[in-house]
Formats: C-alpha cells, sequence, structure tokens
C-alpha cells in the first residue's frame, strides 16, 4: 500500500511539474522556423499561441497585420537597402514574461534579420496581462514612443481584447513613422482693379469745362 502510494505521489508531482514549467528562451517555438503547429497556426507564420489563447480567426488576424507591418515601414525614397527595408515583427504569447524574455528571444531570433537588424517581437504575458516589446537598435521602431503606443492600449489588454490590442498597436507604430503632411495655406490673391469709369468721368466734366470757359 505503502509503494503504491509513494509512486502515486511521484506520478503527480511530475505531472504538476510539467504543467507549471513553461516555455523558455531556448524552447519556444519560432513560428517561422517549423514551429508553427504547436504555436496554432496552419503554416509558417509570425505569430505564436502556444496556449490556444486566441482563436484561430483571431491568431490570423493580427499574423496579416504584422504582414502589412513590414511594408507600412519601408522607407521608398531611400537608395539604401537597409533603410529603405520594412521592419519584421512578431507577435507571441506566454504564461509569464518579462522585459529580460522579450529582450532574449528577440536576440535569439535575430537572425531573422541579421543584415540590417529590422526585427522586432512582441510579447503578452498572460498573468500580468502586459505586453513587453523588444526591437533590434538598428530598426527604425524606437522605444518610447512604441512604448507609450502600447499604454494606450492598456484598456484592451487589460479586458483580454488582445487581437484589438495588438494590431492597434502595429499600425500606430507604423503610422508613427510616415511624416504627417502638413497643410498649407495659400495666401488668397489679391488683384487689383484700375477704375476706368470714374476716371474717364472725371476726363468728361473736365472737358466740359473747359469749353464753357472758353
Amino acid at each position: 500500500m505503502l509503494k503504491k502510494t509513494v509512486v502515486l505521489l511521484s506520478v503527480i508531482t511530475a505531472f504538476v511539474s510539467c504543467v507549471e514549467e513553461d516555455y523558455t528562451i531556448d524552447n519556444y517555438p519560432n513560428p517561422k522556423r517549423g514551429g508553427f503547429r504547436e504555436c496554432g497556426l496552419l503554416s509558417a507564420g509570425l505569430v505564436c499561441d502556444p496556449y490556444e489563447t486566441l482563436s484561430q480567426s483571431e491568431r490570423y488576424r493580427i499574423n496579416n497585420q504584422l504582414i502589412n507591418f513590414v511594408s507600412q515601414t519601408e522607407k521608398r525614397d531611400s537608395t539604401d537597402f537597409c533603410t529603405k527595408k520594412g521592419t519584421d515583427a512578431m507577435f507571441v504569447i506566454m504564461n509569464s514574461a518579462t522585459q529580460g524574455f522579450a529582450d532574449g528571444l528577440r536576440r535569439h531570433w535575430s537572425n531573422i534579420d541579421s543584415q540590417c537588424g529590422r526585427f522586432g517581437i512582441l510579447v503578452l504575458s498572460l498573468d500580468d496581462r502586459r505586453i513587453y516589446a523588444s526591437f533590434d537598435e538598428r530598426s527604425p521602431i524606437k522605444m518610447t514612443p512604441l512604448q507609450a503606443i502600447i499604454a494606450t492600449e492598456e484598456p484592451n489588454i487589460q479586458t483580454g481584447s488582445y487581437t484589438s490590442a495588438v494590431t492597434n498597436i502595429l499600425k500606430e507604430a507604423a503610422a508613427s513613422m510616415v511624416p504627417q503632411n502638413v497643410p498649407t495655406t495659400k495666401a488668397p490673391q489679391t488683384t487689383t482693379k484700375s477704375s476706368t469709369i470714374p476716371f474717364s468721368v472725371a476726363s468728361i466734366l473736365m472737358v466740359s469745362m473747359l469749353r464753357y470757359f472758353n
């Protein structure tokens, strides 16, 4: 009886340990490098949701926004390849993440764009309902403005509207790179027309007066 109890406790302990064990930087599945099925995708993509927090349609909505993000962050007027290139980004979900995890995972996957460094990652931490961002310092996406954008989506994040939050963050981050066209106000054109009618009347009166006195 005692032996059976020990075995049962060992099995329970092992099961609990497996449940509590979360992914690490080294073993987190990369949806672009063969881990897409574990990430909840049908093929290689840019989203990893191993806990199935989102529906499949939500994953692909975010995935499509990440694809658009690349073209939206291009600088087409530049002749330099790296400056012109758009920024690749990925979105992943963890039970419990930190800024250190986001930075570490981004560096771990840096070979996605080792040449130009146009790469970044957004990490959703489920435990504290926070989104941590990490972008290569060579990327045109700067952390201070990005963190301000993330802060504006705090209500969506806290209420579990993760898809809306992430898509809005990506849209705003891309829009922040585009110079805003400042409308120019044209000065109203004023034309001065000489009044020929009063001049003509005055001329006639003058001629008439001269004739009268002559």
